[in-house]
């Protein structure tokens, strides 16, 4: 590094990632003996710009850099020319003084013109540029109702770009963009609404899906009971078929045991073992032991083979009585004559019964 007789007037500790407010790094006084010994200031990537005695300006953009000797020079400026970018929230009025409209303003800067940035000695360039959006914004935005943002911003993007480039006079050129919204209670008041309406949307959702739901499942509750009525409805018309159907098969039985139709139900109820319980129930309890007497007395004849003829006498004749009224069929209780019995009912499912022979 070059050894100067003075030191820098104005010297920032900046390297190329600073976030500038100032482009210009150094100021500093050149003397004969620096100008005779054709000393730089050291960063080859800075623009350096030179005051003559007559007091112009004389730019060397890098890597150009003058002989010192014999111009006349009695300072150098060195001067950031990199890009840089830099952002801020500024408030904007609107028709209503209570109301301030919220500007979010991005902004990239670059010095083009050292010279005329030197000379016009600006040293805070954002500064420079908020104020001057804020001037040509204000009277846009002043027009416009706080609610209408969209319209507002629309309204101040045509100003600006209507307007010219920003801080050209001075040797900058600047690209921005501006995002304008209502103020931030608007916003969360807006915000608040919105929460507002969704939780309402969704109450109104959740009512209507288990509306639906419910008719659903009250729907498939009817139809299992239209299934359990309709199967209800058939047991019970098959019970009131079967006891119609044992109904009969009791009237049956009971008007042959009463009028002599004993052959009959005897070969039906070998041929339907299944029916004796109907039989049994259907008869009295005198009928039973009348019955179970007369059996008896069969079966003593029939089993006395070795029993003397004239013991025997008044069994047989016993026997040949019950034979008899078991061919008759006159029990206790029996209604109707011998020799007229009435036509006997048919068993559902059987065979017209056939006359014995006596």
């Amino acid at each position: 590094m070059a050894n100067f007789r003075y030191s820098p007037e104005w010297q920032q500790a900046a390297d190329r990632h600073s976030q500038l407010v100032d482009p210009v790094l150094t100021v500093r006084k050149l003397t004969r003996f620096d100008t005779f010994t054709n000393r730089h200031p050291a960063r080859f990537d800075n623009a350096h710009v030179y005051a003559t005695s007559s007091g112009t300006y004389e730019t060397y953009m890098p890597p150009q850099r003058p002989q010192l000797a014999g111009r006349g020079y009695t300072a150098v400026y060195e001067v950031d020319i990199g890009v840089h970018r830099v952002r801020a929230e500024l408030d904007l009025p609107s028709d209503n003084d209570a109301f301030e409209f919220g500007a979010d303003v991005d902004l990239t800067w670059q010095v083009v013109t050292p010279e005329v940035f030197v000379a016009s000695g600006h040293r805070n360039v954002p500064g420079l540029l908020f104020d001057e959006i804020q001037r040509r914004a204000r009277p846009v935005t002043r027009g416009f109702d706080i609610n209408n943002s969209a319209e507002a911003e629309r309204a101040l993007i045509d100003a600006l770009t209507a307007s010219g480039p920003l801080a050209e006079t001075v040797g900058l050129r600047v690209d921005h963009t501006v995002r304008l919204r209502r103020d931030r209670a608007s916003i969360d008041h807006q915000k608040n609404l919105q929460a507002i309406g969704h939780v309402a949307a969704e109450a109104v959702l959740s009512t209507q899906e288990g509306i639906r739901y419910d008719a659903v499942v009250d729907e498939r509750v009817q139809q299992q009971l239209r299934q359990q009525h309709a199967q209800a409805m058939l047991s019970g018309q098959h019970q009131l078929e079967q006891q119609a159907l044992e109904a009969k098969k009791i009237e049956f039985y009971q008007y042959h045991l009463s009028q002599g139709g004993v052959a009959a139900w005897a070969m039906h109820l070998a041929q339907h073992p299944e029916d004796s319980r109907l039989v049994m129930q259907s008869l009295r309890e005198d009928q039973l032991r009348l019955i179970q007497s007369q059996l008896g007395v069969v079966t003593q004849v029939l089993t006395s083979e070795h029993t003397e003829l004239h013991h025997l006498a008044g069994v047989h004749e016993t026997a040949i009585e019950v034979v008899r009224g078991f061919l008759a069929q006159q029990l206790p209780g029996a209604h109707g004559a011998p020799g007229a019995p009435g036509a006997p009912p048919q068993i559902p499912g059987a065979a017209p019964a056939q006359p014995y022979p006596a």
